[in-house]
């Protein structure tokens, strides 16, 4: 098991490899690691969060895999570069992922009572572990931590500090501090989450299990809470996506509508025909002569 003020890679993100470069430094109340491997196979993951610690991904991607928090299983997003996991303080990730051969990342651990001052515990209690999201200014934040410890001079330590409050105080509002969600709803977090997910994975949905695994509520409360935030069920907010997705596959692309409607999760192409005359009043092939026309 590995403290992330002692991040070890070869113990944290075990995996075979060719080479393997490591930089890192220790500002006092934040951490920073770089780590890049090529020649990668399958990674294996135990990070146990005694510090609050971020990771992006820099380079690379893993394409598959699976993922435990706290010994739960939650579902796997692909993670490219860019995307970032969250532990909270004395959190604990596992799992495994396979991607490309070369890839790097930046670690990122902070002292939980640094945070509680600047921030308050009240607000940091609310965070969640989050595995595999997007977030413009939760990344700018990571990559100027990173600028610093690959260019460190006398007053990188301000700047490193600064950005770790930052980071929390992003964190925060996409928790839902801030604008509220709908009454009964998912957090703005949350549905961010359950949103990347099923964009990721249209053509072969997750389940309403794996959605509500992935925040970390029952069945029930998920299926009633994305409905008050979305207005649709889970079913019918995916079937409108594919929808959407194949629109954009006519409009620019020269897939085949028998391309469009497998690439777009459709059983058929008789299926995606049908659905798609029913949304629209025409068939793909004729939607896409009118639209070009």
């Amino acid at each position: 098991m590995t403290e992330t003020r002692d991040f070890d890679p070869g113990e944290a993100r075990r995996s075979d490899h060719s080479t393997l470069v490591h930089q890192h430094l220790d500002w006092g109340v934040v951490r920073a690691d770089i780590v890049k491997r090529t020649g990668l196979a399958r990674q294996e993951t135990h990070v146990s969060a005694l510090q609050h610690s971020f990771m992006i991904n820099l380079q690379g991607e893993a394409r598959a895999g699976e993922d435990f928090v706290g010994g739960r299983r939650v579902a796997f997003t692909p993670r490219r570069p860019g995307s970032v996991v969250f532990l909270p303080a004395r959190s604990e990730w596992r799992g495994w992922d396979e991607g490309d051969e070369t890839g790097s990342y930046l670690f990122v651990s902070i002292d939980p009572a640094f945070i509680d001052r600047a921030i308050g515990s009240d607000h940091i209690a609310c965070l969640r572990p989050a595995i595999g999201f997007r977030d413009a200014t939760i990344e700018a934040c990571l990559q100027r931590i990173a600028a610093e410890l690959k260019n460190p001079d006398p007053i990188s330590v301000i700047m490193v500090e600064s950005q770790a409050i930052q980071l929390f105080i992003q964190m925060v509002r996409l928790n839902g501090i801030g604008p509220e969600p709908a009454k009964g709803g998912l957090s703005p977090f949350d549905l961010k989450r359950v949103v990347a997910i099923i964009e990721d994975r249209l053509g072969d949905p997750p389940s309403l299990d794996e959605m509500a695994g992935e925040i970390g509520v029952s069945r029930r409360h998920f299926f009633r809470a994305f409905k008050q935030s979305t207005g649709k069920s889970p079913r019918s907010y995916v079937a409108t996506r594919r929808l959407e997705r194949a629109v954009d596959r006519l409009r620019t692309t020269e897939l085949t509508a028998t391309e469009i409607a497998f690439e777009c999760g459709f059983a058929s192409s008789s299926h995606f025909t049908y659905s798609f005359k029913r949304a629209y009043g025409t068939g793909p092939l004729e939607f896409r002569r009118r639209w070009r026309s």
